[in-house]
């Protein structure tokens, strides 16, 4: 993991083909132990950073140090067993439950206490041992004795497959929109238990419910590629900016409607 830090500097990206910045000379600084989210309106970025800081992609000026080593400098593979990154779009793996967990960490051995803790964690260990097969079953009813999942039952496989990175030495964990179809109080509920499970880890958080991301170390605001607003949830409430703005919206159509999706802002 990080010993120091991991810093984006002056980081601008652009998709191939296209002349609009997604980045545009973005810094920002996270260090170790840091439970940090990030929020923002559809196309701020989000999203795009994340996979930059992945090695998925490479900024198109600027750069992303670890401990002040470029990230093109590192190793990826080496790189990719220290992070944990569970992405919206996660793969759902036509495989064992227990396969779909441990592809959090497939460079390390097997270890069934961990599996067993991270599905617990993730409440997910009592759906996976009521399967056909328990956890040898094919999440899949393509198969024979195969079973199927929720979406709220998938995300939880992913989060499992998330604290099981960490457990196998992940020092960075990224969760983006893991939890969209978990309702708004489960999703608050597990990301708080989450930020406990992980503290000694860095970890970025994204969420389109803020009241999800409250209780993060701290809070950046992205738009149009920059950070336009940091702190904590107190202190960009204080501030009366955009945060606070974002944050009272949500709090009000929550207030009117408590089955609400509670003013959802899209993902980058």
């Amino acid at each position: 993991m990080p010993q120091d830090e991991i810093r984006f500097e002056g980081v601008t990206f652009s998709y191939p083909g296209s002349d609009t910045a997604v980045l545009d000379g973005l810094d920002l600084t996270i260090t170790k132990g840091e439970s940090l989210a990030l929020v923002g309106l559809n196309g701020a970025g989000k999203t795009t950073l994340v996979k930059l800081l992945c090695g998925l992609y490479q900024p198109t000026s600027g750069g992303i140090t670890i401990d002040g080593i470029d990230l093109v400098d590192i190793d990826l593979a080496s790189w990719r067993t220290r992070i944990g990154v569970i992405f919206q779009d996660f793969v759902h793996y036509e495989l064992s439950a227990t396969d779909n967990i441990a592809f959090g960490a497939p460079h390390t051995d097997r270890d069934r206490e961990v599996l067993l803790r991270a599905a617990e964690r993730a409440g997910i260990r009592t759906a996976i041992e009521s399967l056909p097969e328990g956890w040898n079953t094919v999440l899949s009813r393509q198969y024979d004795k195969g079973g199927e999942l929720s979406g709220g039952q998938w995300q939880r496989i992913a989060l499992a497959r998330a604290l099981y990175a960490v457990d196998a030495g992940a020092g960075v964990l990224v969760l983006d929109e893991p939890t969209a179809n978990l309702d708004v109080r489960a999703e608050a509920e597990l990301f708080e238990q989450f930020l406990a499970w992980t503290e000694p880890v860095t970890s970025l958080l994204i969420s389109h419910r803020l009241s999800t991301v409250r209780r993060a170390d701290r809070i950046v605001v992205l738009d149009a590629g920059r950070i336009v607003e940091s702190g904590s949830h107190d202190e960009l409430l204080a501030a009366d900016g955009r945060y606070a703005h974002l944050f009272r919206l949500q709090a009000s159509q929550y207030a009117d409607d408590p089955d609400t999706e509670s003013g959802a802002i899209a993902d980058a």
